[in-house]
């Protein structure tokens, strides 16, 4: 039997085809959004709550992924090894971009090594006291009190490299003097030690500590955002309190493996800014005391290598070596 030779048309349409099937493939894979830290956390709760927009966005299944381990560093060497199709994205937080400043044998570059898509959530933070310290009743006179007697306020830091630990020692260098920081595993334990009273304070995620502020268990001093926040409307700024520079904030946000194409990162990003967009996530988000962020991929790039910036010029600062 014989076949007819395909015409130049069909045999451009099959071309097309073979070249297209490998991108159908990968289109059609659940995606794998790995979080780099343990279930329960902010990282954790904001993805789980845009995962499933997200894939009814993109027409695909997203998976949660914990790959906890060396201050995040064990889930995105996953992502980082991965292939650059989009079927694995990584969902961490604003220590990716230091994490080589402050920990040793990082296997990876947070800037080449991975393909920005977006912020997703602003998580602001709040100084707070336990209530059996002592500590002065007013952010103004704490601050005076830690720049008088630095050695009687230790500040617990949920991991190295955090908003609270980069907090501490840039209010160390604004007082000009040193401060002595407690590192934990996670800010849960952190939290209780502050509690406690074991260690006097502590600059935490708002939406953590809210809880423990309104039961009386923590006292808040100042919040280190520019303005008031709507969920705690009679706690000051840290700006009030004197220190206009010591803004703050923690921020989530999606990575790809380097080389994911433009396409499929514009259909993340879109992805993402929908389920942001939507009033229930927006209002759960609140609950927790997160924000959504609107921004491009470019807008997050830039933003990355300007953090990077300014927190490698405070961990410099406060001879913080990488451990």
């Amino acid at each position: 039997m014989t076949h007819a030779a395909p015409t130049r048309r069909a045999a451009l349409g099959l071309a097309a085809a073979a070249a297209l099937a490998p991108a159908a493939r990968a289109q059609a894979r659940t995606i794998r959004l790995v979080v780099p830290y343990a279930p329960g956390g902010t990282n954790d709760v904001t993805a789980r709550l845009l995962q499933q927009r997200m894939g009814e966005a993109l027409g695909q299944t997203c998976v949660i992924e914990n790959r906890s381990g060396a201050s995040g560093a064990i889930g995105a060497q996953e992502v980082a090894r991965s292939a650059p199709d989009g079927g694995t994205l990584l969902y961490s937080n604003e220590v990716h971009p230091i994490l080589r400043l402050v920990q040793r044998g990082v296997p990876f570059d947070a800037i080449e090594d991975f393909t920005p898509v977006t912020r997703t959530v602003s998580i602001p933070y709040v100084l707070v006291g336990g209530m059996r310290g002592g500590e002065a009743g007013d952010a103004r006179a704490l601050l005076a009190a830690v720049k008088a007697r630095p050695a009687g306020f230790t500040f617990a830091c949920s991991s190295l490299g955090s908003v609270g630990h980069l907090g501490a020692a840039a209010l160390g260098q604004k007082l000009g003097v040193e401060v002595t920081t407690v590192i934990y595993r996670g800010t849960g334990p952190a939290i209780n030690d502050v509690i406690s009273g074991a260690v006097p304070l502590m600059f935490a995620p708002v939406g953590a500590v809210l809880p423990m502020i309104q039961g009386g268990q923590l006292r808040a001093f100042a919040v280190t955002a520019p303005a008031r926040l709507s969920s705690m409307p009679t706690t000051p700024t840290m700006g009030e309190a004197g220190q206009p520079d010591m803004l703050f904030e923690g921020w989530c946000g999606i990575w790809g493996p380097k080389g994911l194409p433009a396409a499929r990162v514009e259909a993340v990003h879109a992805a993402a800014q929908a389920a942001l967009g939507d009033a229930e996530i927006v209002q759960r988000l609140a609950a927790i005391g997160c924000a959504p962020i609107s921004e491009s991929p470019a807008e997050f790039a830039k933003a990355i290598v300007a953090e990077q910036a300014r927190n490698g010029a405070i961990i410099r600062a406060a001879g913080i070596q990488p451990e």
